[in-house]
């Protein structure tokens, strides 16, 4: 009888968020043909904000992102908390290279829409019939595509990416912007603004 050799799965932190980043541009590919494809950019997207938020929080130290609860657990911070612990100097300050994210009203509105309008509701899928306009999809997108090239490359803090890592981040994050820039619900969704 042949011995069967172990297969391991091995993910970190960055290996995790950049798996999700991955299939989030390979969703955003396919959302011009099929628009349920959106639903997955959409969860993918906020599993890749988060991933990269905690990475940037994180440091060297994996206890400023966790939390213990009363019972004694070991709890990860929420997806709001690492947003907002990114933008907080308190937390990102960790080299004299660190900078905290900087969000505009537009920036804050997209990642409102893409945890509680959007991911919660396809993730906790209540019984219901529920119709989405999707021409305000690309913008959402484009905006946490930003955050996450910032949280991966421009925070300063110490991530442990590889060099074919980061290639394949910045090749993600600048494929995927040019086509959502590109693709029709954008260019509508320009055109429909300029006229008003």
């Amino acid at each position: 009888m042949a011995k069967v050799r172990a297969k391991w799965l091995r993910l970190t932190e960055e290996t995790n968020a950049l798996d999700y980043l991955e299939k989030a541009n390979s969703f955003i590919l396919l959302a011009d043909r099929d628009p349920i494809a959106w639903k997955w950019v959409i969860l993918c997207l906020h599993t890749a904000l988060y991933g990269f938020a905690i990475c940037a929080l994180r440091g060297t130290n994996p206890d400023n992102v966790t939390y213990t609860t009363k019972k004694g657990q070991q709890k990860l911070i929420t997806f709001g908390d690492a947003i907002e612990r990114c933008q907080n100097p308190q937390f990102m300050q960790m080299t004299i290279m660190s900078r905290q994210l900087v969000l505009d009203e537009a920036d804050r509105e997209a990642v409102r829409l893409l945890k509680k309008t959007f991911r919660d509701n396809f993730e906790h899928f209540i019984p219901k019939g529920w119709s989405i306009e999707i021409h305000g999809f690309p913008e959402m997108a484009i905006r946490v595509l930003r955050m996450i090239r910032f949280l991966a490359f421009d925070s300063g803090n110490y991530i442990h990416l590889k060099s074919g890592q980061k290639k394949r981040i910045k090749s993600i994050v600048h494929q995927a912007t040019n086509k959502l820039k590109k693709s029709r619900l954008h260019q509508e969704s320009i055109a429909a603004t300029s006229q008003v």
